[in-house]
């Protein structure tokens, strides 16, 4: 694609960049067969190409993702018009073959020069805008200057990616009826030696929205099996909890990629819980469940995380294969001041225990809240009150001294 936009003559007016990406695409995979989504990105690359003007080329990058290069635009009002224009395509289902499927999309644009001169910076303001549209209410939108602002530049997380510069810290999981830890959640850091802390809340959506999850979710996985298999020679059933981001649902060897993981530290699947948010499940419930199943079916532990804050129904939740809800710290924090707070943890705790789940309380800041929770029965719990994050080496040291 780089090479494509190099290609493009400079001429008059600005050269437009656009991203769509479908965002059914995985669901339809899984109901008719990798081959029919192969099929319907190139009938939607096509349906798209009939429509735009006769100068501008539509590229498919993957199967759920496609470029579209504007050549000889007036300005980024005239790309956000073509963009309009593919989203009404793209309202009508997509004939391919003897299938008529509907296909629902964000589109991101960005042009140039004023919004990138050179064409990886371009594509990347687009996937930027494109990832806005995805969350947002508007589908389609046009990059604006600061909104990549976030002080991490996508060149320097590459890079720290590619050199192994992140950090795992780890923060333990206690068991309320035993009183003893009986799992770690791997949480991703990265100290900048320029920049300092950057807040996972800025780079892990980076990362999503530019197609460096991949990397990012190989990379935790990699490393928590790592630091896991040393924390569990101090305690050897030790269990390891990591967060799965909802952009590798689609990706075909993730089960494959999970279990090489384990098999390379030594590590039984149970040793293991991913864990999803409810809000990133109901993104694409067929793809996430789809997985889960798989995941599950390897006997690896799932977590439904921040249960309570997300729009998940229990039409669903009967279906998923969860092994652990874990209440939202919201709810935790009020518990001993509120009381539907107490009333709504008591309902997750009783729920979940109904539908064979372990239930885990996050962000127990003091004693009451967890005398609180031991009481309603809820069987594990992680907060600052139990234990703070902290370097992986640094926590495996104080495991080894807790459990000598």
């Amino acid at each position: 694609m780089s090479s494509l936009l190099a290609t493009q003559p400079s001429g008059d007016g600005v050269l437009g960049v656009m991203l769509v990406r479908l965002q059914r695409l995985p669901e339809i995979r899984i109901a008719h067969g990798y081959a029919a989504g192969e099929a319907l990105a190139a009938a939607t690359a096509q349906s798209i190409g009939q429509t735009l003007r006769p100068g501008d080329e539509v590229h498919v990058l993957d199967d759920a993702e496609l470029a579209v290069l504007l050549p000889h635009l007036r300005d980024g009002n005239h790309a956000l018009l073509a963009g309009l224009r593919v989203l009404r395509i793209l309202d009508a289902p997509v004939v391919f073959g003897e299938r008529a499927v509907p296909v629902s999309a964000a589109v991101g644009l960005a042009v140039g020069p004023d919004q990138g001169e050179d064409p990886e910076t371009l594509l990347r303001r687009a996937g930027i805008a494109a990832g806005q549209a995805r969350r947002g209410s508007e589908r389609c939108v046009l990059y604006r200057a600061g909104s990549d602002a976030t002080g991490v530049p996508y060149e320097l997380l590459r890079a720290a990616l590619a050199g192994n510069r992140l950090e795992v810290h780890l923060q333990p999981i206690l068991d309320l009826a035993r009183r003893r830890w009986v799992g770690i959640e791997s949480l991703a850091r990265w100290r900048d030696p320029e920049g300092g802390l950057v807040p996972p809340l800025e780079f892990i959506p980076l990362a999503e929205d530019t197609g460096l999850v991949a990397d990012l979710t190989r990379w935790s996985l990699n490393t928590s099996l790592r630091h896991a298999a040393r924390a569990r020679r101090a305690v050897a059933d030790l269990g390891v909890s990591v967060n799965l981001s909802p952009r590798v649902f689609g990706q075909r060897d993730f089960v494959a990629q999970v279990l090489s993981s384990l098999d390379v530290w030594d590590l039984p699947a149970s040793a293991l819980t991913l864990e999803v948010t409810e809000t990133a499940l109901m993104e694409d419930p067929a793809t996430g469940f789809a997985l889960l199943e798989r995941l599950r079916a390897e006997d690896i532990g799932i977590s439904i995380d921040d249960f309570g804050s997300g729009y998940s129904s229990l039409a669903y939740l009967k279906h998923l294969p969860a092994t652990e809800l874990k209440i939202d710290r919201a709810f935790v924090t009020d518990l001993c001041r509120d009381r539907r707070s107490e009333q709504l943890v008591h309902s997750i705790i009783d729920l979940g225990h109904d539908l064979g789940m372990e239930i885990v309380a996050e962000g127990v800041e003091d004693a009451d809240t967890l005398e609180r929770l031991a009481r309603l029965g809820c069987d594990r719990a992680q907060g600052m009150h139990i234990e703070r994050p902290q370097p992986a080496g640094t926590l495996i040291d104080l495991l080894a001294r807790e459990a000598a």
